[in-house]
């Protein structure tokens, strides 16, 4: 990609929409427009052919499905990020939409206000979600059971950590969380991103889903003492009894 410019693929099977979201994307500096396409082959050609930066999607493709040519876009290594929107409800499908490997979902009534920005999020290779499809991406982790592989594997304190990242919590809040401090936290977080080979919390937090990292029972309370020892507050020795 161009550091200084966009391409984009706009896939979705109803012109109308297909013209409205082109509008918008032509008023966006250094973002341009490569192709079209109204559905999976169509796209696949314009792929194979243009190699935008990124595929914008519609999931409803008529009787097609955008998550299953999300998938065949991704497997043969045709397009670099894809950003789905969709009328559909963010619950489930925001998701269904990041497990078929998408790096981002927008609601379409949301398009008029946030679809720069999540054009340019998932071009720099990060993940877009707005805070409603952030908030189902939570619940799925908290009903997450399943052990880490172990080429992945996290510590009990590091899935914590994971866990309150995905609730989108600062480093500040989790300390307090965890009654650590902000410099033990972030070392948490440096070894979690370095593990699973991610370069910002939002992506820890989505691969997270995808795996099945981060297995949580009841959710820390603010004050709530854990099974590891009390860390004093930065600059001050630990309290030695009398």
């Amino acid at each position: 990609m161009d550091a200084d410019r966009i391409t984009l693929l706009v896939v979705d099977d109803d012109p109308l929409s297909r013209g409205a979201l082109r509008r918008l994307v032509e008023i966006m500096a250094g973002v341009t427009v490569a192709g079209e396409a109204s559905g999976p082959e169509e796209a696949l050609r314009a792929a194979r052919e243009l190699r935008p930066d990124v595929v914008l999607m519609d999931i409803q493709l008529g009787s097609h499905c955008g998550l299953d040519l999300t998938r065949r876009l991704l497997a043969e290594g045709l397009a670099r990020h894809i950003l789905v929107v969709s009328v559909l409800p963010e619950n489930p499908y925001a998701v269904e939409a990041l497990r078929a490997g998408a790096a981002g979902f927008l609601h379409k009534e949301q398009v008029t206000l946030h679809l720069e920005e999540a054009i340019r999020t998932v071009a720099r290779g990060q993940t877009y979600l707005s805070p409603a499809a952030a908030l189902q991406l939570v619940q799925a982790l908290a009903r997450t059971r399943a052990s880490a592989p172990g080429d992945i594997a996290l510590t009990p304190r590091e899935q914590m950590v994971l866990a309150l990242i995905a609730q989108g919590r600062s480093n500040k809040e989790i300390a307090a969380t965890l009654r650590a401090t902000v410099r033990t936290v972030k070392a948490h977080v440096s070894r979690i991103l370095t593990k699973l080979n991610v370069e910002d919390r939002t992506q820890a937090a989505v691969l997270a889903l995808r795996l099945g990292l981060v297995p949580l029972g009841e959710r820390p309370r603010p004050g709530h003492p854990s099974q590891e020892p009390i860390e004093p507050p930065e600059g001050r020795p630990p309290h030695q009894p009398g």
